[in-house]
């Protein structure tokens, strides 16, 4: 059985994965260390479904700078007609630079952690900086530096997983997307996992209550929720 260190090693090996592969970069060696990552991964994945998304992705990779990877990220995430949205603030508020970015440069007036804008094009909010965060913070866990723990678990919680199910879920049904199918399938069963080690429950979007709701008022059905939430919680089953 894997012990706290080694598990912490792999979620910061899990973030630094995800960070390179949703981070906006010119740089030609942007996706270095990702097929290393990859077989790492591969070797104790989460389950058979990630295994094998990580070993497909791995074909993709077994080039220093596969351009097939390159043109599929740009088309996903910059070209019209519908280009990706890859911000937190996007998917809470429905656009740009809104509260979720706010927290993020709160959250960093708590480290001596900030964001270097000519690595990071992209706003603190991104999907790729929050990820290249998470597995900074968990680094200085593994370091010693455990008021680390509790800044990491408010990053995931109240940034991560809000909005992350709905970003996962557009990245997989994009048009342009087939290598990123396999990100999204690691990313979304990788979440699911912190989610079990931060003991937070998935949320529940608004189209899932309506599907359940039966004509209850919308208020009724997530105090109902949050009650067997609670309930599965007491329970231990999450």
């Amino acid at each position: 059985m894997a012990n706290a260190s080694d598990i912490a090693a792999a979620r910061a090996l899990y973030y630094s994965l995800f960070s390179r592969l949703f981070a906006f970069s010119f740089k030609e060696d942007r996706f270095d260390g990702v097929s290393k990552m990859l077989g790492l991964i591969s070797t104790a994945s989460l389950d058979e479904e990630s295994n094998a998304a990580a070993m497909r992705l791995s074909l993709n990779f077994s080039e220093p700078n596969p351009q097939n990877v390159v043109q599929e990220y740009d088309d996903i995430f910059h070209s019209p007609p519908r280009p990706l949205r890859n911000t937190f603030s996007y998917y809470d508020e429905g656009y740009e630079v809104g509260n979720a970015c706010v927290e993020i440069k709160k959250l960093l007036l708590k480290t001596d952690i900030r964001r270097d804008e000519k690595k990071f094009k992209e706003n603190e909010d991104s999907v790729g900086f929050v990820f290249t965060l998470m597995s900074e913070f968990i680094q200085r866990v593994i370091d010693g530096k455990s008021e680390y723990e509790e800044i990491s678990a408010e990053l995931f919680k109240d940034i991560i997983n809000p909005c992350i199910d709905e970003f996962c879920d557009k990245l997989f049904m994009h048009d342009a997307s087939e290598i990123y199918k396999d990100v999204a399938i690691l990313l979304r069963n990788f979440i699911e996992f912190e989610r079990i080690y931060y003991d937070v429950p998935r949320p529940i979007n608004d189209s899932e209550l309506s599907k359940k709701s039966s004509g209850l008022a919308r208020s009724e059905m997530i105090r109902r929720e949050k009650n067997r939430v609670r309930k599965l919680k007491s329970q231990g089953e999450i």
